[in-house]
């Protein structure tokens, strides 16, 4: 089993003009239960062209009317990354291959791999749903956190599949 790493205290990209606060529904999130820290997929009528972020302030339902995102392009957070490039349904929904997450990778949101991983991993290098046709929203671009460098990468996909912290650009 996975084992889920607190992603919340990490912030990259404290620069200017790398804070866009917007307030979001409860019920116009993909998962009604957002916690601090984690990626955020708003629910789009268009698969594929949804307002992602990373949650700062996931509030109270009972108490409060909205989530708080930050939706800035260019905010760096560090995030739960699943190797996971397919997911396929034959008979029950499953992953179907990995491969290594690298520099500058596509990451997109998957409510899938959510489900698969029991909430620990929101992101994936999927881009599409296990239907094969179905669009998942890109939520950003893999890059080196402060401490790392390029030995770092490539992270490993493992036989079946890992999850690794990496370090988001968001789209």
């Amino acid at each position: 089993m996975v084992t889920r790493t607190t992603t919340y205290d990490y912030e990259q990209s404290s620069e200017s003009d790398r804070e866009r606060m917007v307030p979001i529904p409860w019920a116009r999130l993909c998962d009604a239960t957002p916690t601090l820290g984690d990626p955020a997929e708003v629910i789009s009528a268009v698969p594929g062209t949804e307002i992602t972020g990373t949650v700062i302030n996931p509030g109270v339902v009972t108490v409060d009317a909205y989530a708080i995102l930050n939706v800035a392009r260019g905010a760096v957070y560090r995030h739960n990354v699943r190797t996971t490039d397919v997911l396929h349904i034959a008979g029950n929904l499953h992953e179907h291959s990995w491969r290594d997450i690298n520099i500058g990778d596509t990451v997109y949101y998957s409510a899938e791999t959510d489900t698969l991983t029991a909430g620990v991993a929101k992101l994936a290098l999927t881009p599409v749903q296990s239907d094969g046709a179905t669009l998942n929203a890109v939520f950003g671009h893999v890059v080196m956190m402060q401490d790392e460098t390029s030995a770092n990468f490539p992270k490993l996909a493992g036989a079946a599949g890992n999850t690794h912290v990496c370090a988001v650009e968001q789209e």
